[in-house]
């Protein structure tokens, strides 16, 4: 019988795959804290992970451990290292969220270009004739967005933006250039040479040392005047005490945050305050739809890593395997 430890209940569907197996048994601990993991880690083959943090102090624990499933695709919580070394995957559900986000960046993005926030003060507090105000809305049509990491997110979120008549420009370390062709959009490796150019950043990249702080005061001051800037991607990829004072100045016309360095901010985090701010509770992968699909593809791999069919683009460790001499 496999036993697997479910940190934080899923939506019932992925459940039911693990119900579905006779060879399987799952159950969830009281709490996330790190004794009760510790404990509870024991005797498990399989960890299904939502926002708990596995660390190595923690993993070191289960013996028996064959794989960790992400529900999402963000591992920043997981020493994946560690998991490289004994030969356990770190699996994501690689794609199943995508699209949700996609949508969350551009609600984000619409509603700090058209000022929706102030239009909306301006009949609820009885100030009609501030209509006139034309400085209050921005086009998307016809501006520049500057998409920041062109992986599944990013590949789903140009050819939206193109939609809406955008000239799209993707950066990326590693480019699918032939998608990029077909979608009608530039492309560049290194995005500190568009940052004067573009009306519009949105951010999806991972967290690792090559991202963290990767916009801050130097690349908020390279910016356009009055950019807006959109990070659905991971808090500590944004510098947010620079962001902070570019929004004080008007060098940022508006941000959208749906994450932070840290979660959540504290009360007193200067951009809750900031009128142009739009901020979201890390919610952007949160659709109903979005979650029952993560919650089946998290437990899914569970599965496949039991019966020795995991796919390799499931795999977030895969080349850390691989040169451990775990994976060919």
């Amino acid at each position: 019988m496999k036993r697997v430890l479910v940190t934080q209940r899923m939506h019932d569907a992925g459940h039911a795959l693990l119900d579905a197996r006779d060879d399987v048994e799952w159950f969830i601990p009281p709490d996330t804290e790190p004794a009760t993991l510790i404990e509870a880690v024991k005797d498990v083959d399989a960890l299904a992970v939502r926002t708990a943090h596995l660390t190595a102090d923690v993993l070191k624990h289960a013996k028996n451990l064959k794989v960790v499933s992400r529900h999402g695709v963000g591992c920043d919580s997981i020493d994946v290292d560690h998991c490289a070394e004994r030969g356990i995957p770190v699996c994501i559900a690689a794609g199943g969220n995508a699209q949700t986000v996609v949508e969350h960046t551009m609600a984000m993005m619409t509603y700090l270009a058209r000022g929706l926030k102030a239009q909306d003060a301006i009949v609820r507090e009885g100030r009609w004739a501030e209509r006139m105000n034309f400085g209050m809305a921005k086009d998307l049509f016809q501006s520049t967005m500057l998409i920041v990491g062109y992986g599944r997110i990013g590949k789903k979120l140009a050819p939206v933006c193109k939609a809406f008549g955008m000239d799209v420009v993707v950066a990326d370390v590693a480019l699918d250039r032939d998608l990029a062709a077909q979608q009608g959009v530039r492309t560049v490796t290194d995005f500190h040479d568009e940052l004067a150019n573009a009306d519009y950043i949105s951010l999806h990249v991972p967290l690792d040392d090559t991202t963290r702080n990767m916009i801050g005061p130097a690349e908020l001051a390279a910016m356009k005047d009055g950019v807006i800037l959109i990070n659905n991607a991971r808090g500590g990829v944004v510098d947010e005490a620079a962001l902070a004072e570019a929004l004080d100045s008007g060098k940022v016309f508006g941000a959208g945050l749906d994450v932070f360095s840290t979660e959540p901010p504290p009360a007193d985090h200067p951009l809750t305050r900031h009128p142009n701010v739009i901020l979201a509770p890390h919610f952007g992968a949160q659709s109903y739809h979005a979650v029952e699909t993560v919650s089946k593809m998290a437990m899914q791999n569970i599965l496949d890593a039991f019966d020795g069919c995991l796919k390799d683009e499931m795999i977030f460790n895969l080349d850390g395997l691989r040169k451990a001499g775990h994976r060919n």
